[in-house]
């Protein structure tokens, strides 16, 4: 195929591509296609330009191992928790870190469901682990969503933006994920709540 052709390729094609011969031209064209979303997501919590600039150029050389062996049905929605998932690491490491995060108060109106929350209890404790063991288990495209949903506060209108999934698929994804992630939760013998 013609270098030139590649930029015609979905996300898909170019990460099977990069899969299958570890050419970084193929990541070249993503990173082309996302290097703004990413940037922007690190400057709205670093508000400085030159620590977004070397995190993002952290996440994609991040992105050339994660992606040899994994399988992406939903590029753009991976890659937005990937870094924010990097991002919130970085903060917690450097906890001296001043940081500052904005976000249009518009956006950032939560919907008006009475279980907003997840409450996942082991011997009464709550454990991130067992949540992230919860989340794994999940489909892909209902582990994006409730991570976005209930973890990082997005509205189903943010979701809809960061997926390309519509409201009602994210409404979906959301519902089916908190059914899922209650019944393998409560297999396993923790006790799911809500608040």
């Amino acid at each position: 195929m013609d270098r030139n052709s590649y930029s015609d390729l979905s996300d898909q094609e170019l990460i099977a591509s990069y899969q299958l011969n570890g050419d970084n031209q193929y990541m070249a064209i993503l990173y082309k296609r996302y290097v703004s979303l990413v940037f922007g997501l690190c400057y709205k919590y670093f508000n400085n330009q030159h620590e977004a600039e070397d995190a993002t150029s952290h996440i994609f050389q991040i992105l050339l191992d994660k992606l040899k062996d994994n399988s992406i049905t939903y590029f753009k929605s991976w890659l937005y928790v990937v870094s924010k998932n990097y991002i919130l690491l970085h903060i917690r490491k450097n906890k001296t870190h001043q940081f500052q995060y904005v976000e249009e108060f518009s956006d950032n109106i939560m919907e008006n469901d009475s279980d907003t929350h997840l409450n996942i209890t082991e011997n009464g404790i709550d454990s991130e682990r067992i949540l992230k063991l919860g989340l794994e288990s999940l489909k892909e495209a209902q582990q994006i969503c409730v991570e976005l949903f209930y973890l990082q506060s997005k509205s189903y209108v943010q979701i809809a933006e960061i997926t390309d999934f519509d409201i009602k698929q994210v409404k979906s994804h959301i519902q089916n994920g908190k059914r899922n992630l209650k019944i393998f939760l409560e297999s396993k013998g923790y006790r799911y709540e809500q608040k």
